[in-house]
């Protein structure tokens, strides 16, 4: 199973969500061209705009931090999972195949 655990801390003024250096490699092995991000934040009022006119930010998250240029490639994964860093909390879960990207 290729499961992506995306780690979200909050902060004062938003979230930081990051990938571990293993899923970094993992992807760039699964993925050659790819360039994952270490970590992309989104303040507080960035986020509740965007989930109020586009949708769920998550949706976008995940691709921007895979660093994936085809959006199509990233139906072999078989789940994101974002995970709340402090509580270990699973927060949205996501299975891109179910996903139009």
């Amino acid at each position: 199973m290729n499961a992506i655990k995306i780690n979200v801390n909050r902060q004062i003024d938003g979230y930081t969500f990051s990938i571990a250096p293993s899923i970094r490699d993992f992807i760039k092995r699964l993925f050659p061209n790819a360039h994952p991000a270490n970590n992309i934040f989104v303040g507080y009022d960035m986020k509740s705009n965007f989930d109020d006119y586009i949708g769920k930010l998550e949706n976008h998250i995940y691709p921007a931090l895979l660093g994936v240029e085809n959006n199509n490639d990233l139906k072999s994964i078989d789940e994101i999972i974002f995970i709340d860093t402090l509580t270990g909390n699973i927060l949205h879960k996501l299975t891109p195949s179910d996903e139009k990207v």
